[in-house]
């Protein structure tokens, strides 16, 4: 049976609809927030009289269109975008016929898969209070259509908020004994979105647009000691196409190279923010990585088959020091010395000229460093803008540049004279956050280096930046150019006790993902043994989640049967007790089972003068009570209090009987 709402019940119910909307208000196109906040406004209109919903033909063409757009948006309605986004017009389109409880359950079920919807698309410890916001008023609507129309709106969170509260202890238990399957648990695939973070290519200038992000990058902690800040290179994407100005990566078959580790092997943890990008990172030289579906590709990066779109765990192991004992490949040293002809001939004649001059190549490398070291160049943020000739104009104008420049024109000059190079991106450092005992590395860590083949040795490292600005090695970024960056990230670094309060929520956050978001079937293995469970298999798990159910439903019992012992009535229910009272005050019997109209009957027989009194309110009562909530159930109650009132007065007060003292009188 379709029963009608009241206005109060109706505004919990859009509200949990807003609210869940306003998650996705920075995942969904503008026009999906439009056709949701129209919706609501309508509703509020007509809610006030103002505006009359639409008829079923309307409502039907308003849906179809709604369809149609997000199939036009999207190209498809799968996936958790075209999936919410259809799901919230559909539900904005519900609002236009929200008449009965039944409407409003379903608008309300919509406000749940919406929040549902919103944490598998993202986890973070500062989106948790909105989505508890969001399933309590979810829960409050619930209540609300539930209970009777004269219960205030307070009473419907207070209990929902009771029923969360008394289900969290099972829920914990569910979360901790539940088997997982292999994977993470928020293992939905998810849309292909620009993230912050190093590009596949590198212009002069564009790692420098990353050096004033404080966004964090990726979260490492090492097994035993770490290694010092100069030798915290994060290998990223490795670039060797060059035209003259911008430098890519290289999508060809080349043969991998025999990598020999030379001792100083280095274990490590990563937590890694999501890039839109498909490689993971890794200290140079990467050995392996436990990253899913990844691959370690013949110049030392390591590549995943899907873009990185949600937090990546994942374990590393790298060596220090490494030497490639067979020589370079035939396809390999082509690649790594590939020159555009014609462009940057300045640079090329100068490499020319030092490397005439050089034994080997290993003292060519050293004497451009050299010249890098003492030719005037300088270490800025902000460089001019270069010619179309980058390292001509680079050497021999500006000798004003980023890491970027550095590595490009250090590789340029290489190439130039027949020496294999190439540049690899990534980032150097790291924040060391004494509270989570990890090391944080930010967008602003971002940088660029060189690597030169030298026969008998293999792939060198060679940092030009480390001889313009040596200091780069040992300091951050923000240490080194503290003037830069915005306001915000200056407070932060300026005040200690902000910069403390930063470092213990970043650690906060970091838990949250490692303990929570990423708990695992290995995470949970590991908790039984700490628990003292040894190896327990899933059988035993599911016995001990049998046991602490039923522990938790006797408690539930328990605690629900005292609460009800010594419950009160609501506002309807103390004016029917009232009445009631009143008349077993008169002399009249009333037993607890008997039924309203039947002792409102023997009431008008009993009390004839109130005979209409006694009918109206009880057939008000039997209408608030179990009949459809018609009109403003407070003013119903008061409306009752006052017929309750006036049958006080008008039946006649029982005989007392007389003391002594009153007969003698």
């Amino acid at each position: 049976m379709n029963i009608a709402i009241a206005p109060r019940t109706t505004m919990v119910v859009l509200a949990a609809f807003a609210a869940g909307v306003l998650l996705h208000v920075d995942r969904v196109p503008v026009w999906c927030l439009g056709v949701a906040a129209i919706s609501l406004a309508w509703h509020w209109l007509h809610m006030l009289g103002r505006l009359r919903l639409p008829g079923t033909v309307l409502r039907f063409l308003i849906a179809g269109a709604l369809c149609a757009a997000t199939l036009a948006t999207f190209r498809t309605v799968q996936g958790l975008g075209a999936g919410s986004a259809l799901l919230l017009v559909m539900g904005a389109a519900k609002l236009l016929e929200l008449r009965q409880r039944r409407d409003a359950m379903v608008v309300t079920l919509v406000s749940l898969i919406l929040l549902v919807a919103a944490c598998l698309d993202r986890q973070s410890l500062a989106r948790l209070p909105l989505y508890l916001l969001t399933g309590w008023t979810a829960c409050a609507a619930i209540a609300a259509l539930g209970e009777p129309a004269t219960q205030p709106v307070r009473t419907a969170f207070r209990n929902s908020g009771k029923a969360l509260l008394i289900g969290l202890p099972f829920a914990i238990a569910c979360f901790a004994l539940v088997p997982r399957l292999p994977g993470p648990l928020w293992g939905i695939p998810r849309d292909e979105q620009a993230r912050t973070g190093l590009d596949d290519q590198m212009s002069p200038g564009s790692i420098s647009e990353l050096s004033i992000s404080d966004a964090p990058a990726f979260r490492v902690r090492f097994e035993g000691a770490p290694p010092p800040p100069s030798a915290r290179y994060w290998r990223g994407p490795v670039l060797h196409d060059f035209d003259g100005y911008t430098w890519r990566r290289l999508r060809q078959a080349v043969p991998t190279p025999v990598i020999e580790p030379l001792g100083g092997e280095v274990r490590y943890h990563i937590l890694m923010e999501p890039h839109g990008r498909n490689w993971v990172y890794g200290l140079d030289t990467i050995r392996s990585v436990t990253a899913q579906r990844s691959f370690r590709t013949f110049d030392g990066q390591v590549l995943t088959t899907r873009p990185v779109t949600s937090v990546t765990a994942y374990d590393g192991v790298s060596s220090l020091r490494v030497r490639y004992p067979e020589p370079l490949s035939t396809t390999g040293r082509r690649l790594d010395t590939r020159l555009v002809p014609g462009r940057n001939p300045r640079s090329a004649e100068l490499a020319a000229r030092m490397r005439a001059d050089s034994t080997d190549d290993r003292d060519f490398t050293q004497r451009v460093l050299e010249m890098f070291r003492s030719g005037g160049f300088k270490y800025t943020l902000t460089p001019p803008l270069l010619d179309y000739d980058s390292v001509d104009d680079l050497l021999f104008n500006t000798r004003l540049g980023f890491c970027g420049h550095y590595a490009s024109a250090y590789v340029s000059l290489m190439r130039a004279a027949g020496v294999p190079a190439r540049v690899v991106t990534g980032y150097l450092g790291g924040e060391w956050n004494a509270i989570g005992g990890y090391y944080l590395i930010r967008q602003a860590d971002a940088h660029a280096w060189a690597e030169v083949w030298l026969e008998g040795v293999g792939w060198v490292r060679i940092d030009p930046t480390a001889v313009v600005a040596p200091e780069r090695l040992e300091l951050g970024l923000r240490d080194l150019m503290p003037d830069r960056g915005p306001a915000s990230s200056r407070l932060l670094r300026s005040t200690v006790w902000i910069r403390n309060v930063a470092a213990a929520w970043d650690a906060t956050g970091n838990w949250w993902q490692e303990r929570i978001v990423r708990f695992n079937m290995a995470s949970q293995m590991d908790l039984m043994r700490r628990l003292g469970l040894g190896d327990i298999d899933y059988r035993g798990m599911a016995m001990i989640l049998l046991g602490t159910a039923a522990l938790w439903a006797l408690g539930v019992a328990m605690w629900a049967a005292r609460i009800d012992h010594g419950s009160r009535p609501d506002a309807l229910g103390a004016t029917w007790l009232r009445f009631v009272s009143l008349l077993r005050w008169r002399g009249m019997s009333v037993a607890a089972h008997e039924p309203p109209r039947n002792i409102a009957r023997r009431a008008a027989v009993r009390f004839p003068g109130v005979a209409a009194q006694v009918d109206a309110f009880a057939s008000t009562y039997l209408e608030l009570r179990y009949g459809p909530a018609q009109g403003d159930s407070a003013s119903q109650v008061r409306f009752l209090r006052g017929l309750l009132n006036r049958i006080g007065r008008d039946i006649a007060a029982p005989r007392r009987p007389q003391t002594a003292a009153a007969t003698k009188g």
